[in-house]
């Protein structure tokens, strides 16, 4: 009698296992990196959004004239003057203290931008409210959102002098 050897091709049950293996380990991998391209493209959005907004409200305040006086001895008082309510009212630099502003209509929604006003003495320290009324003053700009780790802050100085 002949016995006949007939050989078998195809894969083993552990070969399929192996292979099934690997491609559900690098499907994962796939996800995983596509999950973070998206998380990072959002930061970049925000960032560049936030970096708009701040150049935009910067320039902004910084359009406006030193003081409500024309000339020095500068006005006693930062913040708004009477009649100032909103910010289409404001026509000098420090009516932009303590604002809060609403872009939410603008496209910008979900940020929250704060800007403050002070002066400074550049012969002491740029840094530091001096709480009395100098040729300079100190504009700052923050811009924050949900998705940003830590607020994006502008600054600026402002001279009175011609």
């Amino acid at each position: 009698m002949k016995h006949s050897r007939h050989s078998q091709s195809g894969f083993s049950l552990i070969d399929m296992i192996m292979g099934l293996s690997i491609i559900a380990v690098a499907i994962v991998g796939v996800q995983l990196a596509q999950r973070n391209y998206v998380e990072m493209s959002t930061q970049v959005e925000t960032n560049l959004r936030a970096v708009t907004l701040g150049n935009s409200v910067m320039n902004t305040i910084r359009m406006h004239r030193f003081d409500e006086n024309a000339t020095a001895p500068w006005d006693s008082t930062l913040g708004k003057n009477t009649g100032e309510t909103v910010l289409s009212d404001f026509d000098d630099i420090d009516d932009y203290d303590g604002a809060i502003w609403d872009f939410s209509a603008d496209g910008y929604a979900g940020f929250a931008v704060t800007t403050s006003v002070f002066s400074v003495d550049l012969a002491s320290s740029w840094m530091d409210n001096t709480g009395e009324f100098t040729s300079f003053k100190r504009i700052i700009v923050s811009i924050n959102h949900d998705a940003m780790d830590v607020p994006l802050v502008f600054s600026s100085i402002m001279s009175g002098i011609d």
